[in-house]
C-alpha cells in the first residue's frame, strides 16, 4: 500500500485551506488527507466532551461499516441530535483500508470507517486515519485496556472501540447432549463415535483452511507471530518448536475431519450446521445472534485443553471506528465515531447483533449475565492473544495461510513453517 508523505509546507496550506473553506465539503477542490490538527480558530482542545464539541455547519458524513438495522438506527439518532446527515455505506471491515486508499484521494471516501485493529499500523503509516484526540481521556476511562491497546499505535490512540471478537465452540445441544467435552481428547472421542461421513454428519467441524482458526494451536504451545508482545517485526516465531507442535495438533484433527482442506469452507460448514448435521461448530462472536434463531438449542464453550494440557490461545481482535484523514468535517466525524461507541449505543448493538461491547463493566449487565453464549465468549476472550497491529502483520496472513494445505496433506511441518517464516522475512525486508 502506498504511503502518503506530506511535507510541512503542504500541511500548513491544508490547515489554512480547511479553515477558509469552512463547512462546504464540495467547495474544496483538495482531496489530500487532513493533518488532524485544529481546523478553525475556535477548535476545541483535546479532552473536550461531546456536549462542547460542535459539528461544522452544513456537515454531511459518509460512514463505512457493515450495514444493519442497528447501525441505521444509531445513524438516525445521531442525525436527530446533531442535525448532521449520515450516509451509511456497506463496506466490510477488511475492505475499508484498501478502498480508502483509492477513494480517499478521489474525494469519494468515508469520513468515518470501521476496521479490525490488526490493520491499524498499516492505516497509520499510510496516513489514512486521525488520532482520537478530542475524546481520548473519555475513551480510555470508559473502555477496557485490551480495546484501548488494540486501538492504539506507537502510543497514540486512534480508534473508538466498538466490539471485541474471537471464536469458540458452538454446541448443538440436541446432538451433544451430556457428552464430556473437557479436552480435545474428549472432543475427538465424541466425534469418532458421532461421525457418519457418507451422510455428511460430523461431530466437529470448522473452517480449517485459514490461520485465523488455527493460530491457537501454535500460540498455546509457545508459537507466536512477532516477539515483544507483537511489536518486533524482526522476531518471528511461527516456526519455533511450539509452532511445530501446534501444527502437529492441527494435522491430527484430520482423524475426525477426513476431508480435503478445500472442502472445509465456511459455506459447507454453516450449511451442515444449520441442517443439524454438525454437533460442535468452531466459529466467532459474529454468529451468535443468527445461531440463537436456529431450530435447535445452541450452547457455547471455550476451547478446551489440547493433549498435554496446553490451553489454545485463539486470536482476539477489536473492531473500532476511525476518523479518516480525508474528512472535510473532522469535528462532526469525531462526534459520530464517539456517538457510535457510547455505552448506550454499544448496549443496543449487543442486544441487536450480539457484539461483545468493549466498555468496562459490560460483563455485569443483567442481560449479559443471563446470556449463556455471551458468558462462554467472555471466558474465551480472557484466554486469547490479541492480534498484533504493526503494518507487517499483513505478511503473516499472506505467508502462513497457503502452507496449511501442505501441512494437512502430510508435508514436513518444520520445513513448511521455515518456508513461511522465510517468506515473511523477505516480504518485510523488501517493504523497507
Amino acid at each position: 500500500m502506498t504511503r502518503k508523505t506530506i511535507v510541512i509546507a503542504l500541511i500548513c496550506m491544508m490547515v489554512f485551506t480547511l479553515a477558509a473553506c469552512g463547512s462546504n465539503k464540495s467547495g474544496s477542490s483538495s482531496n489530500e488527507p487532513s493533518t488532524g490538527g485544529q481546523t478553525s480558530a475556535n477548535a476545541p482542545a483535546a479532552g473536550t466532551d461531546s456536549e462542547e464539541l460542535k459539528p461544522e455547519e452544513g456537515a454531511e458524513l459518509v460512514l463505512w461499516t457493515i450495514d444493519n438495522e442497528a447501525i441505521q438506527n444509531t445513524a438516525k439518532e445521531f442525525e436527530a441530535k446533531y442535525n448532521v446527515k449520515v450516509k451509511v455505506e456497506n463496506v466490510m471491515y477488511w475492505d475499508s483500508i484498501a478502498r480508502l486508499t483509492t477513494d480517499g484521494p478521489a474525494g469519494t471516501g468515508a469520513d468515518v470507517m470501521a476496521f479490525n485493529h490488526d490493520a491499524l499500523g498499516q492505516a497509520v503509516k499510510s496516513g489514512l486515519v486521525l488520532p482520537n484526540d478530542q475524546f481520548e481521556e473519555e475513551t480510555k476511562s470508559n473502555m477496557t485496556k485490551q480495546s484501548i491497546d488494540a486501538s492504539s499505535f506507537e502510543g497514540t490512540l486512534y480508534g473508538y472501540p466498538f466490539s471485541v471478537f474471537t471464536h469458540a465452540l458452538y454446541l448443538n445441544k440436541d446432538l451433544v447432549k451430556d457428552a464430556k467435552l473437557d479436552s480435545w481428547d474428549d472432543i475427538k472421542a465424541f466425534a469418532k463415535q458421532f461421525n457418519d461421513i457418507p451422510n455428511n454428519k460430523f461431530g466437529f467441524m470448522y473452517e480449517a483452511g485459514t490461520m485465523n482458526y488455527n493460530y491457537e494451536w501454535m500460540s498455546g504451545n509457545g508459537g507466536y507471530v512477532f516477539g515483544n508482545n507483537g511489536t518486533d517485526k524482526n522476531d518471528i516465531g511461527i516456526n519455533n518448536e511450539g509452532a511445530v507442535k501446534g501444527m502437529e495438533f492441527f494435522r491430527s484433527l484430520k482423524e475426525i475431519l477426513p476431508l480435503d482442506l478445500s472442502d472445509l469452507t465456511a459455506d459447507v460448514k454453516n450449511g451442515l450446521w444449520e441442517q443439524g448435521k454438525v454437533a460442535i461448530n468452531m466459529d466467532g462472536t459474529w454468529k451468535a445472534t443468527d445461531y440463537k434463531k436456529l431450530p435447535f438449542e445452541v450452547g457455547l464453550i471455550p476451547l478446551p485443553a489440547m493433549p498435554g494440557g496446553a490451553e489454545p490461545l485463539p486470536f482476539s481482535g477489536v473492531t473500532s471506528f476511525y476518523v479518516t484523514a480525508y474528512t472535510k468535517y473532522p469535528n462532526a466525524s469525531r462526534l459520530l465515531a464517539h456517538f457510535l461507541t457510547t455505552k448506550e449505543s454499544l448496549l443496543k448493538h449487543y442486544e441487536a447483533t450480539g457484539i461483545i461491547a468493549p466498555y468496562a463493566g459490560f460483563e455485569n449487565e443483567e442481560k449479559v449475565q443471563s446470556d449463556e453464549i455471551m458468558q462462554g465468549f467472555l471466558k474465551q476472550v480472557a484466554n486469547t492473544q490479541v492480534m498484533p497491529n504493526i503494518p507487517e502483520m499483513k505478511y503473516f496472513w499472506l505467508s502462513v495461510d497457503p502452507v496449511l494445505t501442505e501441512v494437512w496433506n502430510g508435508a514436513d511441518i518444520k520445513t513448511t513453517l521455515d518456508k513461511a517464516a522465510a517468506n515473511m522475512k523477505a516480504s518485510i525486508s523488501s517493504a523497507k
